[in-house]
């Protein structure tokens, strides 16, 4: 699931590579006509990018990522280790992802 996140922003960037793009910027521009609030919310994020914001798919995503098993599925708990592990692991993938969205 996460390699389908990698490739929707791929595709929202355009020719840019993920380390050449910035990032927040460009997600940035595409949520402004959209009213999502991406930086604080993995719903609005995933929403923005084209994927599936559903608890199935979000405790897919978490499970891939390796969230502990522990945490309620939908909580905002849960919502917030998700984002800030997909952001983190977007950086660890060459992505140029603000510090600021990772802790």
């Amino acid at each position: 699931m996460f390699e389908t996140v990698l490739d929707k922003i791929r595709g929202l960037l355009g020719s840019k590579s993920l380390s050449d793009a910035d990032f927040a910027e460009e997600l940035d521009k595409k949520a402004a006509a959209k009213g999502l609030n991406w930086r604080i919310s993995v719903v609005d994020f995933l929403t923005l990018v084209g994927i599936d914001s559903s608890r199935e798919n979000r405790d897919a995503l978490a499970a891939e990522l390796g969230l502990p098993p522990d945490l309620k599925s939908g909580s905002a708990e849960k919502n917030e280790a998700l984002r800030k592990a997909v952001f983190k692991k977007i950086a660890q993938s060459g992505g140029n992802v603000p510090k600021a969205l990772m802790d």
